[in-house]
């Protein structure tokens, strides 16, 4: 047949090209870039989302954020956004610290699905973060004998203009005004082509190359 191999051309040369195919899907579709805010750089005396077990060697959990900015919401009880490897009895402790590094909240939970992007919801019962305040979060899982921990930070800003009510100009709003949780948090939400090719497109910017493609799994309710 002659559209066979017309797809598969045309599907090289995108590639080739570089073009974004959610872009052609939907040309209403333009993909955008986060602006991180000046002057929330992560403290000296933290280590970020970086992975503190000194076991984990590969397959380890991330922090699905900017390594140099402390990542930003408007939410009282942001969402926070983690890739787990394929785990068979996964386990999860979430501790969340003010200032001061004293302990406000903790919970633990199991970890439902594994091996993708998980979505952490501060729940209800959590202390709401105030605005122009930092916090720090601590993440521990488990599966069997092996173990990871997480430290990331977050702070809650406030934002002059109302996002749009549809998640991808949500999203596009959060980014521009530096708000990586709530972007990540609205493209998520969105569940479509077009944001599951901008979270990809995201992630890549800030060296996630290798987790870009991964599934996002329901999952994860303390």
């Amino acid at each position: 047949m002659f559209f066979k191999p017309f797809l598969a051309s045309s599907l090289l040369l995108a590639y080739l090209l570089g073009i974004n195919l959610a872009s052609v899907a939907n040309p209403r579709f333009q993909r955008f870039f986060y602006k991180p805010r000046i002057g929330m750089g992560i403290p000296q005396n933290s280590l970020g989302g970086t992975t503190r077990s000194a076991e984990c060697k590969v397959n380890c959990v991330k922090v699905l954020v900017p390594t140099e900015t402390i990542p930003l919401t408007t939410a009282e009880r942001p969402s926070f956004f983690l890739f787990v490897p394929t785990m068979t009895e996964g386990k999860a402790r979430f501790q969340l610290f003010d200032q001061q590094s004293e302990k406000i909240y903790q919970t633990n939970f199991n970890l439902t699905a594994t091996g993708g992007i998980i979505q952490f919801n501060l729940p209800a019962e959590a202390p709401a973060l105030e605005v122009d305040k930092t916090y720090q979060w601590r993440m521990v899982i488990t599966d069997g004998g092996k173990r990871n921990e997480v430290i990331g930070f977050v702070r809650r800003v406030s934002l002059t203009e109302k996002p749009p009510s549809e998640p991808i100009k949500a999203a596009e709003t959060y980014a521009q005004s530096g708000i990586w949780l709530d972007m990540f948090r609205s493209l998520a939400d969105a569940k479509t082509p077009e944001a599951k090719s901008q979270i990809q497109e995201l992630l890549k910017s800030i060296k996630f190359d290798a987790i870009a493609t991964q599934p996002l799994l329901e999952c994860c309710k303390p």
